[in-house]
């Protein structure tokens, strides 16, 4: 029985939706755009609804809203995402992993575009240029996004409208721990923001990783 409920507690630990912000513990603008960002977490559907602006997640420097927590070793993330505002084509819904705040951080990224394009994304290192890869545009619809860490490998997956999981590729990453692990959301411009619902949001502490032989 003790061993149950210590189980329990280590799961509501890694998961739980218990604060202001659910599973997260952060909120905040990055790269400081002139529209002020939000998030907002309503604990009786369990979803998220952030509204960020900014000229985009990209090149040498972000601007973007972003809802985070700090986690280390292994771990799951997982989201339902919609926008609720029209915009630019490139405006963007993303699960991050991000060293820090400033706005030429390294990161990785899933990213689901309002014009319904997937794409992965990262930046290795403080003040490089982001990398990314862009698969075909799919249309706008109902994402699901899911982000994987296990050691160094960042692995990747996205479906829509209810279909399975497919997985994009994966990354390897020295970001190393502890890290910032949430949802952002970028309007692609400073002059408007966007709004994208979360929902079915998991944030799960994986096992380590077994050292090599």
């Amino acid at each position: 029985m003790r061993i149950l409920l210590l189980t329990c507690m280590l799961a509501l630990g890694a998961s739980g939706e218990t604060g202001k912000f659910g599973a997260f513990t952060n909120s905040d603008d990055v790269g400081a755009p002139p529209l002020h960002g939000s998030a907002e977490y309503d604990a009786a559907t369990g979803q998220y609804k952030i509204t960020g602006s900014g000229a985009d997640i990209w090149a040498r420097a972000d601007q973007f809203h972003y809802l985070w927590r700090e986690m280390s070793g292994n771990f799951s993330v997982t989201a339902t995402t919609k926008f609720l505002t029209e915009g630019i084509g490139h405006r963007k819904a993303v699960i991050m992993l991000r060293k820090s705040l400033d706005t030429d951080s390294p990161h990785v990224q899933v990213a689901i575009h309002g014009d319904g394009t997937p794409a992965v994304q990262f930046r290795n290192s403080k003040g490089d240029t982001t990398n990314t890869v862009d698969f075909p545009v799919q249309g706008a619809g109902i994402w699901k996004i899911k982000l994987v860490r296990e050691g160094t490998t960042i692995t990747l997956w996205v479906s829509k409208d209810g279909e399975p999981l497919r997985e994009l590729g994966h990354t390897m990453s020295q970001i190393g721990s502890p890290v910032m692990v949430g949802l952002g959301v970028s309007s692609h411009t400073q002059a408007a923001t966007n709004t994208v619902l979360f929902s079915d949001v998991s944030v799960d502490q994986l096992p380590a990783t077994p050292p090599a032989k």
